[in-house]
């Protein structure tokens, strides 16, 4: 191979490696590009000050109409086992992101006993804020899932005796 065969191999190499790296620039820029206008926050800091679920200015009542008619059986949407009513919708995302709806099902407490139970999720399982649906939440959960002051048990009702 003559000096001028190696210099021009060396030349193509370089050439090779330069059209490389500037394609990878493109290719970058380009991602970057659609990136920024298509998802601007993409490359943005969160902001604390945004809600996960922020539907201060969405009627409760227009939510909860988005649940499938076919899945509410007897007032209960059957696949979370919850009542169905103003703000079921909010919860099922809200509460439902993080654990099982059952938890809910199972709990019952007044509207100041479930601001308890969320304050207590916020400073030690990781909660966020809730922000505005807090309101729609915990009137919700007051409402359908308040204690129930049954007093004592009801007496037994026997319709029909049978001889032992």
């Amino acid at each position: 191979m003559t000096e001028e065969e190696k210099i021009f191999e060396q030349a193509l190499k370089q050439a090779r490696r330069t059209i490389t790296f500037a394609s990878i620039l493109i290719v970058t820029a380009v991602i970057f590009t659609v990136q920024l206008t298509y998802f601007p926050r993409f490359f943005s800091a969160p902001d604390k000050n945004i809600t996960v679920l922020d539907t201060s200015a969405v009627d409760p009542m227009l939510v909860t109409m988005n649940l499938n008619p076919d899945e509410i059986e007897n007032g209960i949407h059957t696949p979370t086992g919850l009542i169905v009513d103003d703000g079921v919708d909010i919860v099922i995302r809200t509460c439902g992101a993080c654990h099982s709806l059952d938890l809910v099902t199972q709990n019952k407490a007044d509207r100041k006993g479930w601001k308890d139970i969320i304050v207590w999720m916020q400073e030690t399982q990781g909660l966020w804020d809730l922000g505005a649906t807090e309101d729609v939440i915990l009137t919700y959960l007051a409402k359908n899932y308040a204690p129930v002051d049954e007093g004592r048990r009801r007496n037994l009702e026997v319709t029909e005796w049978y001889e032992l």
